[in-house]
């Protein structure tokens, strides 16, 4: 898969600069599918983006930086870059590399299984030896969120350990997911499918169940402290709308044209 990759960025001649462009995804009619009714939905929001914890989210612009640990730079830079570009469709704010102006208030470090623990020490600012091996412990990547009282983002991090996320074989999973993380999908669930934060699932990317969590996380109805009764009855109504509908019906092939997705197609 990795040199599938490279091979595919190098025939395309991708060019990918600083700046995002938002890409116009393709989207044509399918058939409803189970996970479409808006209980299903609504369900799989509670347990993914709230699950006990406090709803997260960010109302301020994305500033990224990377941190490199490990070799193939180019290709990594341009996986996170695919991502980032699709989650910004979803969350409608601006996510930009950090620069002299705006100082990175979402870091990414590409590691290695072997500087696994010390990072995730570093950049999470830990030193307990046993936390962090629980943290790591079979993990291909991990995700730290800061919030304030509120419950809006102020800082997150993700580390992924590059190598030991290739021999499972999930390379883009990795980055497809950690990086969701980052924008305040917290949580994982095997009752929530299909989605990339089952573990048992197949889906190695983003779904079209993801996308739409996403989008109404991102709802300017939804806000933090919010609780799942509350969620449960304003998102009927937000899901119920006709372009929420339309998104809907048209997730599960959308969000194949997008990101990750795109080069597996």
């Amino acid at each position: 898969m990795d040199n599938f990759l490279r091979f595919l960025f190098r025939a395309n001649k991708l060019n990918f600069t600083t700046v995002f462009v938002v890409v116009s995804c393709l989207s044509f009619p399918v058939h409803a599918s189970p996970w479409q009714s808006s209980d299903y939905i609504l369900n799989s929001f509670n347990k993914i983006a709230l699950s006990g914890s406090q709803l997260k989210k960010w109302r301020q612009p994305i500033y990224y930086q990377i941190a490199h640990h490990v070799d193939d730079i180019e290709l990594h830079e341009k996986l996170v870059a695919l991502h980032l570009e699709q989650l910004q469709l979803y969350i409608e704010l601006p996510i930009l590399p950090a620069n002299s102006e705006h100082k990175a208030n979402m870091t990414i470090v590409l590691t290695t299984e072997e500087k696994l623990n010390s990072d995730v020490g570093y950049y999470f600012k830990l030193t307990d030896t046993n936390k962090i091996n629980e943290i790591t412990k079979n993990k291909i990547g991990v995700t730290s969120i800061r919030s304030n009282r509120e419950g809006y983002i102020e800082e997150s991090v993700i580390v992924i350990p590059t190598d030991r996320a290739r021999a499972y074989g999930r390379l883009l999973t990795s980055f497809a997911e950690m990086l969701t993380r980052g924008i305040g999908m917290q949580n994982h669930s095997n009752e929530v499918s299909p989605s990339i934060f089952n573990g048992d699932s197949v889906n190695g990317e983003l779904t079209g169940l993801d996308s739409v969590m996403i989008k109404l996380l991102y709802d300017q109805r939804i806000q933090p402290g919010m609780n799942d009764k509350g969620i449960q009855a304003l998102g009927k109504l937000i899901l119920n709308e006709k372009k929420y509908k339309k998104f809907i019906n048209e997730a599960d092939v959308q969000v194949r044209q997008c990101g990750l997705n795109s080069l597996l197609n």
